[in-house]
């Protein structure tokens, strides 16, 4: 007989002291590095089959990291990609528009750096930089921002449509964990290049983020292309998991769940539509807000504060 499927997370069934250090964040133990290099190596020899596939079967494949300032979109993004190879596998990480961009249809520029047939691309951010960043920072005025919004669901659409597959990522961290990384970036030689003037700002901008952040949702998840919420205090945790949801999603030739667990943990990552369920089980996860107001009523009141602030 064959192995069977891997049906428990690996950190359920070992010893709890194989797995987890004695450092805890936000009330959960960190995962021990040798664990976490195990379980990530045999990772990254599915995503190796999985980019094989892709390009074997011409697929285009978009996926989106989003998330707080210091959540860890870009070394996520290292850790799925460190084996793939680079002919096949792009990461788009756009700075911010010149003058002439600015003047030019906001998806522009992104249009030009999605994938043709057989490639992998990693967006570091992306256009809903503009539902974020964005609109928190006054970098786009109300009407671009409301343009934006009608817009980007009926375009994830007709990418979908013609037949590339879009995953949207959200990592998220707690306000205090989020100080302390960028806190760190100003000392530490080999991380100080990540700080930016923004980064300062968004420490003591975490409400209007939160609230950005909850209407962006609300908006633009989808049935054909949903936000997927990453808790990333545990970073390592994180990565592990994002990995598994993403490779659970597609149906890749020689896909080995003998030998690799590719269940997510429902306490790491969820789909925001189940947000509410996920708060009343988790109590110390605090991006939103525990009663989810119909999005009806949340877009009519957002419309009215908009139109405020044109007359201001």
């Amino acid at each position: 007989m064959g192995k069977k499927q891997i049906v428990v997370r690996p950190e359920e069934s070992l010893d709890p002291k194989e797995v987890y250090s004695k450092k805890i964040i936000n009330n959960r133990h960190l995962l021990k590095n040798d664990f976490y290099e195990k379980e990530l190596c045999k990772l990254e020899i599915e995503l190796v089959k999985f980019q094989n596939w892709v390009k074997k079967t011409k697929q285009k494949i978009v996926i989106i990291m989003e998330g707080r300032d210091g959540a860890g979109k870009g070394g996520t993004i290292r850790a799925l990609t460190t084996h793939l190879n680079p002919r096949g596998c792009r990461v788009v990480a756009l700075p911010k528009p010149s003058e002439e961009e600015k003047t030019e249809w906001y998806f522009k520029r992104y249009i030009s750096t999605l994938p043709t047939g057989g490639e992998i691309v990693f967006f570091d951010r992306s256009w809903y930089n503009r539902a974020g960043v964005e609109k928190v920072m006054g970098f786009c005025t109300q009407d671009e921002y409301r343009e934006f919004i009608y817009q980007v669901s009926n375009l994830e659409q007709m990418l979908v449509a013609s037949g590339t597959m879009i995953f949207k990522y959200f990592l998220n961290v707690s306000r205090e964990e989020q100080k302390r990384r960028i806190e760190r970036r100003k000392d530490d030689p080999l991380r100080m290049w990540k700080l930016s003037p923004i980064d300062a700002k968004s420490l003591n901008l975490w409400d209007d983020y939160t609230e950005a952040f909850e209407k962006m949702f609300s908006r633009t998840h989808t049935p054909f292309c949903p936000w997927v919420i990453v808790d990333s205090n545990d970073k390592k945790r994180a990565r592990l998991n994002l990995a598994r949801d993403l490779l659970s999603k597609v149906d890749y030739e020689d896909k080995d769940q003998n030998s690799v667990c590719l269940l997510a943990d429902p306490n790491i990552v969820h789909l925001y539509s189940q947000q509410s369920s996920f708060i009343k089980k988790n109590k110390n996860f605090k991006i939103f807000k525990d009663d989810k107001k119909d999005a009806k009523d949340d877009k009519s009141k957002d419309s009215k504060k908009d139109d405020k602030d044109d007359k201001k």
